[in-house]
């Protein structure tokens, strides 16, 4: 249908702009996603209807995170998320707050983040939906990470783990063991870090899926530590070895002791 967009209501041309732009953010094609985004934004000021219009805030997020642009990513979102508060759209409010709380937390508003992804939380109870939970959980844990709590960062990872593998969602199976990764990196346990990091990446690319835009700079900042640590040509060979592990034995690894290192 993108051919014909320019021949479409105002009102059907953002929603098919908007959907291309998150289907690209989502299978990870960040031309189609930006594309979408240079035709999306200046529609937006025309849209009436309220929960397009923060829906589409939230997709231009996304697609601002794709060009490194974290300022303008975090305005997007907590106009999104501003817009879709006490509407009756449980998933997209949380993935607007989700949103806002890691691009807080990339930019160092930890506070805030804490806000944040605190009332993501406490509406994926009231929702009682197991994506939800784990997104939250996984939200808190790498926050408490960042803020050096790793105690607590990691029962709230083996938690958002646990409600991941429930909902039998990849996706977020793979957030969990890429921050899982992190943990044990902060642990003492550079080798267990490659490895179960390594099994994200397989398992994400095995399902056609890439990081979430907001994630990379996380994600490639983790690689860059434990590649350091490790040696590069030892890395490459776990963390290889970890892209070929099933997912049960990627949860195992990533669950493996948790007693920190010795020395």
């Amino acid at each position: 249908l993108l051919p014909t967009v320019g021949t479409l209501a105002p009102q059907a041309r953002a929603e098919l702009l908007f959907t291309a732009a998150v289907t690209g953010v989502e299978v990870g094609d960040d031309p189609a996603a930006l594309s979408a985004r240079q035709r999306l934004a200046p529609l937006l000021d025309g849209i009436d209807d309220p929960f397009l219009r923060a829906s589409c805030q939230l997709a231009l997020a996304w697609t601002s995170t794709i060009a490194g642009d974290l300022d303008g990513a975090l305005r997007e979102a907590s106009a999104s998320l501003a817009g879709l508060r006490g509407q009756d759209a449980p998933v997209w409010t949380t993935s607007a707050g989700l949103t806002t709380g890691l691009v807080e937390m990339t930019v160092g508003r930890c506070d805030e983040a804490l806000g944040h992804l605190t009332e993501v939380r406490d509406l994926a109870q009231r929702s009682d939906n197991p994506w939800i939970a784990a997104m939250s959980q996984v939200g808190l844990g790498t926050l408490a990470l960042v803020q050096g709590r790793a105690e607590e960062a990691r029962a709230l990872l083996d938690e958002a783990l646990g409600l991941s593998l429930a909902a039998r969602s990849t996706r977020s199976v793979t957030l969990c063991l890429a921050a899982l990764a992190r943990w044990a990196l902060v642990a003492g346990y550079p080798e267990r870090a490659a490895l179960v990091a390594g099994a994200a990446e397989g398992l994400r690319r095995r399902a056609g899926l890439r990081t979430w835009p907001m994630l990379r700079q996380g994600e490639a900042e983790l690689v860059a530590q434990v590649r350091q640590a490790l040696g590069a040509d030892h890395f490459d060979q776990v963390s290889a070895t970890g892209a070929r592990l099933t997912q049960r034995d990627a949860v195992a690894a990533a669950r493996a002791g948790t007693a920190p290192a010795p020395g």
